[in-house]
């Protein structure tokens, strides 16, 4: 009986002979594991910088990192929120005072307060955001942070920490009351950049407590002063969930908001990119284990002899497979390592590259998180690990007597005698698993190319600007936005709207108007809206008797519309509008379709005034409505009936200007000149529009060229290897050939019509299977992106496929060419040689 043995020293020892015997082998494992562990570093790195980048400038954007908000909260109900499990921090803030700049000064038109954070407020949501330069929490009652943009219009181009300055300012008075005017002398603790600034809001100069309790006064401070707390919490995927809990237990008074703060996080953008992220690692684990397993499976078969010889001294078959497991460790750990450091390098470069192209005005966030590493280093070794399983199995199989006589793969009787296209095609499929891992590893690196090709050449910008973008210049007053803190204002005058109609090229300005509107509910007009609101958005409805008692809480916005426009869009969408009757202000569009037709209802302002008696005439087609709402439904009027209404002029809120296209260029240098420096103006174009698809362009560009290079590497890698084996396991047959008159060119002949072969069936296969897939993921892409407009890539196919035939006639013949330094002879007496 053969008894077990388990002597570990000795399997260390034949682990280490066997790789250094296989070193010319083992150098494409190495390769695989490395490009592999690259490529998988480097998809995280960039994925998740691509999430943390967009977070953080949604962050920067909103001023802060809070993810709800309640507007002045009484001590009950901090105390309540204070004993949530749900919440993770609280924070208080309160402006205390207004910066009044100096008058005529390029900040005239700024606005900014005087704010005061607490602890958990300046900690958790605003320090985060604010960089390095801002220096601190103000501690002595004169220290200030300030944005940087104020820095620069007070003439301080070079700002140091600890340096005075003047500011002037009106420090509350009560509720909504301003004390006299007051300059005084602040010590600068530090800066930061102003991003909310960039989107209309009020910047902020940030104050001591001392300060801010001293301008204010004390008790004023303490009760007077209009307050928000800012929450964050435990769970961030269910803040609409806990806000809906809460609400009803904090008992909010009529003035109160309690309101989610926008958040990528609660959107389904991060886990699509996730997605994105899990199917490309997936990807590159498949290719890699290809190649792994290919090579693995040619050292077993090469050393089937050995391992039978093993066996016959007592080897078990556990230690068989720990012989062939032990040599794919080492590997690894050779590879992984130089993977990871690759990785690394290739981030610093090509995330900057690929997220820069975005334009992301916050910048870009650069994600090298441990745990990418950890998780890189556990997929490339479960890649390895899983390619060597079945090769070991194979191998700890091998039974003594059988590995004695064993000659490699038996070749099959065929027809046709010694032509050699007949030789070429048995000898392709000799090996049938062997042949079919370069098949599909060729097909998976080389369809991800075409498919990436055909969805970028498939964005087809002319396409989307005729598809999304309506108007040649849209200049917008963000003033309207919820987002805005303060007052609307009538940023779009008669005379910048004069100023644009005389600009040579325009052809045509339009303007539209909004105004904050109540309406008094109905249940017979606005019951089925309500219902529909409530279902869709997952809150528990209010009742009808609720509503109707709240005459400002069922509050929206009433649109103002040029009626050339109106009844440009009913054509387009194919539902007639009493025009007559819209310009006359009897009858209103409706944003939403539960609205009944022939329902009538009133429209009034906010802080109380004359009210306007609508008729509903219909539905606003979906390319006339605006991207905002409130509670109640959206109402679009003519102007006329706008007038009519408020008894003044509205306030406009965009402007669309058309133009004549070879005016485009000048016409969008001459409107960033003419709102520079007013952040509560916003100025889009098709040029604007176009540049940002492109960029988008250039990153799938860069990320899938990326991707589909090392796909398509680690595909020629394993071709190669398997080509650079076989050569070396037929020696023998080709010397007995050679000994029987066959020459060395028809070899050579002969080998090219077997790399033919792998490059002819590979190309097949793209070229039907391929092709059907990367059309599919195309349609997949189009319902997304419905501008997409089907383009076959052609050129660069044709580009790929001359790549695939060069290794594939390059490959054999450089291996053919180093097996044949050795004679005849020789090659007779010592089939194994390596």
């Amino acid at each position: 009986m053969m008894l077990p043995n388990t002597n570990q020293a000795a399997m260390k020892k034949l682990i280490s002979k066997s790789l250094k015997n296989n070193a010319g082998r083992n150098r494409y494992v190495v390769l695989a594991i490395i490009l592999t562990t690259w490529l998988i570093t480097s998809v995280f790195s960039i994925g998740m910088s691509f999430v943390k980048s967009f977070d953080v400038q949604e962050q920067k954007m909103l001023g802060t990192a809070a993810q709800a908000q309640l507007s002045d909260p009484t001590a009950d109900q901090l105390a309540l929120l204070g004993s949530s499990d749900k919440i993770r921090d609280i924070g208080i803030s309160k402006d205390v005072a207004e910066w009044i700049p100096a008058a005529g000064s390029p900040s005239d038109s700024r606005q900014a307060v005087f704010g005061w954070y607490d602890r958990t407020e300046w900690n958790a949501m605003k320090a985060p955001l604010l960089g390095g330069r801002a220096g601190g929490y103000p501690e002595e009652r004169s220290e200030v942070v300030v944005p940087a943009w104020m820095l620069d219009e007070l003439g301080i181009a070079e700002p140091k920490a600890g340096m005075e300055l003047s500011l002037t300012y009106r420090a509350q008075a009560g509720k909504g009351g301003l004390a006299a005017p007051r300059a005084e002398k602040f010590r600068l603790k530090g800066w930061y950049d102003d991003y909310p600034h960039l989107a209309g809001k009020p910047g902020t100069v940030i104050v001591s407590e001392a300060f801010a309790r001293e301008a204010a006064g004390a008790a004023a401070f303490e009760g007077e002063v209009p307050s928000t707390a800012s929450m964050t919490f435990k769970d961030e995927s269910g803040v609409q969930a806990a806000l809906a809990e809460l609400e009803p237990q904090l008992r909010l008074g009529p003035d109160q908001q309690l309101h989610p703060v926008a958040s990528s996080s609660d959107s389904g953008t991060a886990w699509s990119t996730y997605a994105g992220i899990a199917g490309i690692v997936l990807l590159v684990m498949v290719s890699g284990h290809l190649l792994i397993y290919n090579v693995l499976y040619v050292s077993v078969s090469m050393d089937t002899k050995q391992y039978g010889l093993l066996k016959t001294i007592g080897a078990t078959q556990r230690q068989i497979k720990t012989l062939v497991r032990g040599q794919s460790n080492r590997l690894a750990l050779i590879g992984i390592p130089i993977g990871l450091a690759a990785g690394a390098l290739t981030s610093f470069a090509a995330v900057p590259l690929a997220l820069g192209s975005l334009s992301l005005e916050t910048g870009v966030e650069i994600s090298f998180h441990p745990l990418i590493f950890i998780g890189a280093a556990l997929f490339a070794w479960l890649t390895a690990w899983f390619a060597s399983r079945k090769p070991a199995r194979i191998a700890g199989k091998v039974s003594p007597v059988e590995a004695a006589k064993y000659a490699g793969p038996a070749r099959k009787r065929g027809k046709g005698g010694a032509r050699l296209h007949r030789m070429a095609l048995r000898n392709l499929f000799r090996d049938r698993k062997r042949a079919a891992t370069v098949f599909l590893s060729l097909f998976l690196g080389m369809t991800t190319f075409l498919t990436v090709n055909l969805l970028v050449l498939s964005m087809n910008t002319d396409n989307f600007i005729k598809t999304y973008v309506k108007n040649d210049f849209e200049l917008e007053n963000k003033t309207l936005g919820f987002e805005y803190q303060g007052e609307p204002k009538p940023k779009l005058s008669k005379e910048l709207v004069q100023q644009i109609k005389g600009m040579k090229g325009v052809t045509d300005v339009r303007a539209s108007y909004s105004e904050r509107a109540y309406m008094p509910y109905s249940p017979e007009v606005f019951g089925r809206y309500m219902d529909e609101l409530a279902r869709r958005n997952g809150f528990e409805r209010p009742s009808d008797e609720e509503l109707s008692t709240s005459k400002e809480g069922f509050a929206g916005f009433a649109v103002g519309l040029d009626s050339r426009t109106v009844e440009e869009l009913s054509k387009k969408a194919g539902t007639p509008i009493d025009m007559e009757r819209f310009e006359a202000g009897e009858i209103a569009l409706s944003g939403s379709p539960e609205l009944p037709l022939g329902g009538k209802f009133k429209l009034g302002e906010p802080g109380g005034g004359p009210e306007k008696e609508f008729e509903l005439g219909g539905v606003m087609p979906p390319d006339g409505q605006v991207p905002f709402s409130g509670y109640a439904p959206n109402i679009y009027i003519s102007k006329k009936a706008m007038e009519q209404w408020l008894g003044r002029e509205p306030i406009g809120y965009k402007l669309a200007v058309q133009a004549a296209a070879k005016q485009h260029p000048q016409l969008q240098q001459q409107l960033e000149a003419l709102i520079a420096g007013d952040g509560e103006l916003k100025l889009s174009s098709k040029l604007d529009w176009a540049k940002q698809l492109n960029s988008s362009k250039r990153m799938f560009y860069i990320l899938g060229g990326a991707v589909t290079l090392i796909l398509a590497s680690i595909g020629i890698l394993n071709f190669a290897s398997t080509m650079m084996t076989s050569i070396i396991v037929r020696r023998q047959e080709f010397a007995v050939m050679e000994s029987i008159g066959m020459t060395r060119r028809q070899l050579r002949r002969l080998l090219l019509l077997e790399g033919t072969g792998y490059a002819g069936i590979s190309l097949l296969l793209i070229s039907t299977l391929g092709t059907l897939i990367s059309y599919g993921a195309f349609k997949l892409f189009s319902q997304e992106a419905d501008y997409a407009v089907f383009a076959f890539p052609a050129v660069p196919l044709a580009i790929a496929y001359g790549l695939i035939l060069g290794a594939c006639w390059l490959v054999p013949l450089l291996a053919f060419r180093r097996s044949g330094k050795l004679s005849i002879v020789e090659r007779l007496r010592d089939p194994a040689s390596r």
